[in-house]
């Protein structure tokens, strides 16, 4: 592959060399990128589309290693948009749930999610700190995803009932 869109992807074409925070603004685009999926794919091809976007980060980053100073280095962002999206595809449990418009579930689907990716509670900062290489990277992010979607579940399943 090319090595040059391959740091293009992983830095989801260079929000991840953005100085401060740049895994929040990931996050950011990535729910603007799902409403504007939305509006005109199916939840299954966006569900794909994620997929795709989670296999190949893989393969870029392992191809991409030897470009970056540390074991999980910041410029690396495509892991907050895989778990992101992954927040935001489980959309339609919060709306059997508890009926709102969907800039409700993604405001609280994107402020858990960061939450959870910035505080990195256990079991999240055990696989942040164990787990090595690509998998290792995207890994912590899914976790983070889980928890997220668990807690918005719990939340909208009090509030609807």
């Amino acid at each position: 592959m090319n090595k040059k869109f391959d740091l293009l992807f992983l830095t989801l074409f260079n929000v991840g060399k953005i100085k401060y925070a740049s895994g929040t603004v990931a996050s950011f685009i990535t729910c603007i990128f799902f409403l504007f999926l939305n509006n005109f794919l199916s939840l299954t091809i966006i569900f794909f589309i994620s997929l795709v976007f989670f296999f190949y980060s893989l393969i870029a980053i392992n191809n991409s290693t030897d470009s970056f100073d540390s074991k999980d280095p910041q410029e690396i962002v495509v892991d907050e948009f895989v778990g992101q999206m992954l927040v935001l595809l489980a959309i339609p449990i919060y709306e059997t749930l508890y009926p709102a418009h969907i800039l409700y579930y993604c405001i609280l689907a994107f402020s858990f999610f960061r939450f959870f990716d910035i505080l990195k509670p256990f079991p999240i900062n055990y696989i942040d700190n164990n787990t090595t290489g690509a998998f290792g990277i995207m890994f912590d992010d899914i976790v983070a995803a889980i928890f997220s979607i668990v807690v918005l579940i719990i939340i909208f399943f009090f509030l609807g009932g």
